[in-house]
């Protein structure tokens, strides 16, 4: 089961690879992976999942690294628990090649993300409980934990984008640099403040 699903994933994200996010369809991962179309359904409830992997499960260990790290920004800190779960599903070429696609078509972060709901909801948890747990590093005087950690992370998928667009501009590698993070950061607030 596992060589199977391996070998769809490998065909999906192939295609998007070579020819770009827009010409994978599950008939031509079908045909590239000699598989039935019920077959791929069994495995993958969508296409997105089979060219971007599954919903992210976050690590309790990994989060509270990063959030410690960068408990003075969540935003910064939410985007990059994504990156770093991300990567830690392995360290492969077709992981590589997920990197390149996000990086190399700018916009893809966005769309994943929000369509990922599994993936942005356990998200909004995560930074909720540290909300709770460190209410010293909450902005919001007029809004609960879970409201300051929605508005974080739909945040951090903007960041996430400009990132990883930075990134495929630069030829980057992951991990990425942390200056990346706070020079992206840097650039959102000053558009996000108005203009005097």
């Amino acid at each position: 089961m596992r060589i199977a699903r391996r070998t769809m994933e490998d065909a999906a994200v192939g295609i998007a690879y070579d020819e770009g996010v827009g010409a994978v369809t599950v008939d031509r991962v079908c045909e590239v992976a000699m598989v039935s179309r019920s077959t791929f359904f069994n495995y993958f409830p969508s296409l997105d999942h089979a060219i971007f992997g599954s919903p992210l499960v976050y690590d309790p260990a990994l989060t509270e690294r990063i959030l410690r790290a960068n408990g003075d920004d969540l935003v910064i800190a939410a985007s990059r628990i994504v990156m770093e779960s991300v990567r830690g599903q392995g360290d492969d070429e077709l992981l590589r090649k997920r990197f390149a696609l996000f990086a190399r078509e700018p916009g893809t972060t966005t769309t994943v993300s929000w369509s990922a709901g599994t993936s942005r909801t356990g998200l909004v948890d995560v930074i909720e409980a540290w909300l709770d747990a460190h209410p010293a590093s909450a902005r919001l005087v007029d809004a609960d934990h879970a409201t300051e950690a929605r508005m974080i992370v739909n945040f951090s998928i903007t960041l996430g984008d400009e990132v990883m667009r930075l990134v495929g501009e630069d030829g980057g590698d992951f991990p990425f640099e942390p200056a990346v993070f706070r020079t992206v950061r840097e650039r959102m607030l000053a558009l996000s403040a108005p203009a005097r």
